[in-house]
């Protein structure tokens, strides 16, 4: 379960500590926010690892889409 797959983030609850991002088959994975190390918003894109725990699946490894990060550099 360790493939990256591309999603858009499409919340983010500061109060609550996480976001969803809706990947490409559109399914809703939820991701810590303290488990990120950029500034992560909503309609980010980004790239991730799907890992389960003991509470379902969720994102992991989460980061920016490289490809927007070489626009902004």
């Amino acid at each position: 379960m360790n493939d990256r797959r591309n999603g858009n983030v499409t919340l983010i609850d500061n109060e609550r500590g996480y976001g969803v991002i809706i990947d490409a088959n559109g399914q809703d994975i939820q991701f810590l926010l303290a488990e990120t190390l950029v500034n992560i918003t909503v309609n980010s894109k980004v790239t991730f690892e799907i890992v389960l725990t003991r509470n379902g699946l969720m994102a992991a490894n989460v980061i920016l889409d490289q490809e927007l990060v070489n626009l902004r550099s």
